[in-house]
């Protein structure tokens, strides 16, 4: 069915959307934001709330407000709520508590993700204000703890002393970043910086799943002659390490 284009029109925020103007020779000529609307498309920030004013306006408006209300709000759906969000948090939480055995040798595992997310979780609910927030391990922090491990081996420093010391660290610089709401830059993010920490995230997974011939982990590995994986077949004619690793690579 025709739609009258004159009387089309999209607002969403600060963006508005129009129909194309017919120019004098029946072409169309696109309609930018600012000439619908003064300022559209600029990023305008919000006044700082500096010296801890931001951190006490939040905690009055979440916790000083609904709080007690939603925490005494025992009923069918919230039970219900709190089902699915530890089923949607347990999962994960073991997978990633795996991984971190795997690369931290076991001084972060399974069972210590677990606590670490249940009281997190806890705290942050009650504390922050939105207890349908859901806190778990991701797979940034995943990588940064890797990389973690691998600095503590290299400097010969114990790798929970290491991470702990970091973590206080991480814990100073939020609360200076909320005291003088420095939280407001995020405003001028764009998508183009998600992207590039999304695409190094990936890239540091990608690398280290394909490794080289020389590390024990990585698809690579089986181009090394003298890999573990090889001893079992020393004794058959037929076995072959490279059609086994070029099969594994395509695999892979």
């Amino acid at each position: 069915r025709p739609i009258d284009k004159a009387s089309q029109s999209f607002t969403s925020g600060k963006y508005i959307m129009s129909d194309p103007k017919m120019t004098a020779d029946n072409t169309e000529s696109a309609v930018a934001n600012r000439d619908v609307m003064e300022g559209a498309g600029k990023v305008h920030m919000d006044e700082a709330e500096a010296w801890g004013t931001g951190i006490i306006k939040d905690f009055r408006r979440t916790v000083g407000t609904h709080w007690v209300e939603e925490m005494t709000n025992f009923n069918q759906k919230t039970v219900a709520v709190t089902l699915l969000i530890f089923i949607s948090v347990i999962a994960p939480t073991l997978t990633f508590g795996a991984v971190y055995g795997k690369e931290t040798d076991n001084k972060i595992g399974a069972v210590e993700t677990i606590l670490a997310t249940a009281w997190i979780g806890v705290f942050y609910s009650l504390l922050g204000g939105m207890p349908l927030c859901i806190i778990g391990s991701t797979g940034p922090v995943l990588a940064f703890t890797k990389a973690v491990v691998r600095i503590s081996d290299n400097i010969g420093v114990p790798f929970l002393t290491f991470n702990a010391w970091i973590s206080c660290w991480l814990l100073f610089y939020c609360l200076v970043a909320a005291f003088f709401d420095l939280t407001r830059v995020v405003r001028l993010a764009t998508r183009f910086t998600d992207e590039i920490f999304a695409f190094l995230i990936v890239s540091i997974f990608v690398f280290d799943a394909v490794g080289d011939p020389f590390s024990d982990v990585g698809i690579l590995r089986y181009f090394d002659p003298n890999h573990p994986s090889h001893e079992d077949y020393v004794d058959d004619e037929d076995y072959n390490y490279m059609e086994v690793a070029l099969l594994s690579t395509i695999l892979g």
